[in-house]
């Protein structure tokens, strides 16, 4: 009982720390995909498919998706997997893509791919088990994720050592509990699958220690624990989960980098992320430039980039960044929005209280801006003016809020800062 309980709780830590850390990133390299190594000898080559299809043309959607997905281009992507589906019925690999593919077009649209959203303590704000989300979309994510665990299961069934078959098991748990935690923000709901996913991802690794793409979220776990503090360090051990490794965790995904067929970009992303936690902004824009030399419709790189040269204390360069997307015309017509508002939470953080707030006035002003990011922007923009002194302006922008639809814990924090000026560190 106490074992299941630590381990229960050290769930919780790990995936609220993740999620608070990373989530962002998370969302963008969370795309399960089939476990594969540049060794002949280590994968099973695809059998021959239904109408003298030949494998590679499975193989050749598979890639083909995956790209359009780091470009944003979901209608391909899905078009692609659905294809790849139609050639193989009996496969599980078809049905994760396509959850994946409408799980991060569902984050895109509400802009939840944002870095900024993600860091925000208010996105894990919950008043109820989980949001209200299109029951319509709900429903066909959830048919592709049983699909795929019913491939997945015959697929075992007739062979209990069936890696592949066991891996896309756990890539359907995973991605379903992506959608559950960042989607419907139903956090504990999520936990469990997350769980049972890590745990046959080793499953995976023990029938075949070169399934290099699983290592991914080995080594994404081995970093989370280790960057733990001693004492849930010290009860992971207890209860039995390793007591993990900053070191073996980023190694272990330098290793995907090198040697993985299909998630090396997933771990490239993951160690963008990383790089940048452990201060080296400089190896994490490297990963970002190479990023988006591959992807080059893909702004959300283009985002983080100027984020990071903010980090690093280039603020002219990471001006320029900003300045570059929103004077593309095609950039700036799908994510004006987005732009200014990672560009605001920049000059925010440096303390320019004036410039931020016009960067959240723009959020707001844009015809095309994300609904619920315009609710956070005009609780931003009330924060702004209280730290300016311009107390009724501000008390006007949190009304604003109160006005439209409640995003996370928006009303609450906006009723809140109407009796009482926001203050910084607050």
């Amino acid at each position: 009982m106490i074992r299941s309980t630590v381990k229960r709780a050290l769930v919780l830590a790990s995936t609220g720390f993740l999620l608070c850390q990373w989530a962002p990133w998370l969302a963008a390299a969370q795309r399960l995909t089939p476990c594969a190594s540049n060794r002949a000898s280590v994968l099973k080559p695809e059998p021959v498919l239904q109408g003298g299809a030949d494998s590679q043309d499975f193989d050749r959607l598979r890639q083909h998706g995956n790209e359009a997905i780091y470009n944003l281009d979901f209608q391909v992507a899905r078009s692609d997997f659905q294809r790849m589906s139609e050639l193989r019925p009996d496969s599980p690999a078809p049905y994760v893509y396509l959850a994946s593919c409408l799980w991060l077009e569902t984050l895109n649209k509400s802009r939840r791919l944002s870095p900024a959203l993600f860091s925000k303590l208010s996105f894990y704000a919950q008043k109820s088990d989980s949001d209200k989300t299109d029951p319509e979309r709900d429903r066909a994510f959830n048919d592709l994720i049983e699909r795929a665990m019913a491939a997945s299961a015959a697929a075992l069934q007739k062979n209990p050592r069936d890696a592949q078959a066991l891996y896309y098991q756990a890539g359907a748990l995973g991605i379903r509990a992506a959608y559950v935690g960042t989607v419907q923000r139903s956090f504990k709901h999520a936990i469990s699958d997350a769980n049972k996913a890590a745990e046959l991802q080793s499953k995976v690794l023990k029938l075949d220690p070169q399934y290099y793409d699983a290592y991914l979220s080995i080594g994404l776990y081995d970093y989370i624990i280790g960057s733990l503090p001693f004492f849930w360090r010290l009860l992971a051990r207890l209860a039995g989960l390793g007591g993990g490794s900053k070191e073996r965790g980023i190694e272990h995904l330098e290793t995907v980098v090198s040697n993985g067929r299909f998630a090396n970009d997933d771990a490239r992303v993951f160690l963008e992320a990383i790089y940048d936690r452990e201060g080296n902004q400089d190896k994490s824009l490297e990963l970002v430039d190479y990023l988006r030399n591959k992807y080059p419709r893909n702004y959300l790189l283009g985002v983080e980039r100027g984020r990071l040269l903010y980090a690093k204390g280039d603020a002219d360069e990471g001006a320029r960044q900003f300045e570059s997307l929103l004077n593309d015309p095609k950039t700036a017509s799908e994510a004006t929005d987005i732009i200014n508002y990672q560009w605001a939470e920049m000059l925010r953080g440096r303390g320019d209280w004036n410039q931020a707030l016009s960067k959240y006035a723009a959020v707001t002003q844009w015809p095309g801006s994300e609904q619920g990011l315009v609710s956070i922007a005009y609780l931003n923009a009330g924060q702004m003016l209280d730290v300016l002194g311009r107390r009724q302006d501000a008390i006007a922008e949190y009304r604003m809020v109160l006005e439209r639809d409640n995003v996370y814990d928006s009303h609450d924090q906006a009723q809140s800062f109407i009796k009482n000026a926001y203050r910084l560190g607050k």
